[in-house]
């Protein structure tokens, strides 16, 4: 029988400005090494867009929820 430890892994954010369709939102991207696994586009003060590649996650009220859906989905795929 395998045995699956569960490890740590090191989430980095970086926070950047993007130009969408001459809109300037502020934008978190979620990387694991130098792979970017996802990435956070906040609309507003309690809104808040998932994304992963081209996949549209879905919408959350806080920044750590929106994290926290990427890395779930991360993990489903990886």
């Amino acid at each position: 029988m395998s045995k699956n430890k569960n490890k740590d892994i090191e989430v980095q954010l970086e926070e950047k400005k993007k130009t969408i369709q001459g809109n300037t939102y502020n934008v978190t991207e979620l990387y694991i090494g130098r792979k970017k696994i996802g990435e956070v586009l906040t609309n507003g003060p309690r809104e808040f867009q998932s994304f992963m590649e081209d996949e549209d996650l879905g919408s959350s009220k806080t920044l750590d929820l929106a994290i926290e859906m990427i890395i779930r989905q991360w993990n489903l795929q990886d």
